[in-house]
């Protein structure tokens, strides 16, 4: 298990979320839950360190695509091996929220496209329907 290099183990510099489609959807927990132990677990402990020690970099994660515009943030993975067999949690933080977008087995050296484009679409709906909700905030408190 990887150790804490940043605050004390309490105090998380960012926290995690599952992304929700339109329909409820939690596509990276559903993926978890279908692999079960010790996959579930390994990934809840590399996900933990990553909350713990934020911006950590690699081995444990990697920049994949950087975002430019108003609705969009940087692409990271989160790396996981569980015995022997490669899995990457992509995710983008807004604030002090890291958002799990896609979870997937790693087949080849390099992340697919597909994968990579699906992440970067769930992000932008993501940050398109973040950026409604603090619009009505800031008009009822106006």
């Amino acid at each position: 298990m990887k150790k804490p290099i940043g605050k004390t183990a309490l105090e998380k510099r960012i926290h995690a979320k599952f992304y929700a489609s339109e329909s409820g959807n939690e596509p990276v927990k559903e993926a978890l839950l279908e692999l079960g132990r010790p996959t579930k677990n390994v990934v809840g402990d590399d996900i933990r360190f990553v909350e713990l020690n934020w911006r950590v970099d690699r081995p444990y994660v990697d920049r994949l695509r950087s975002g430019k515009g108003p609705f969009q943030e940087s692409i990271f993975e989160v790396r996981h091996t569980v015995v022997d067999i490669e899995y990457r949690t992509l995710f983008f933080v807004y604030g002090s929220i890291m958002i799990l977008v896609h979870f997937f087995k790693k087949t080849s050296r390099k992340t697919p496209k597909a994968d990579l484009d699906l992440a970067w679409t769930r992000m932008k709906k993501w940050m398109h329907k973040q950026k409604e909700i603090e619009q009505v905030i800031r008009r009822g408190k106006s």
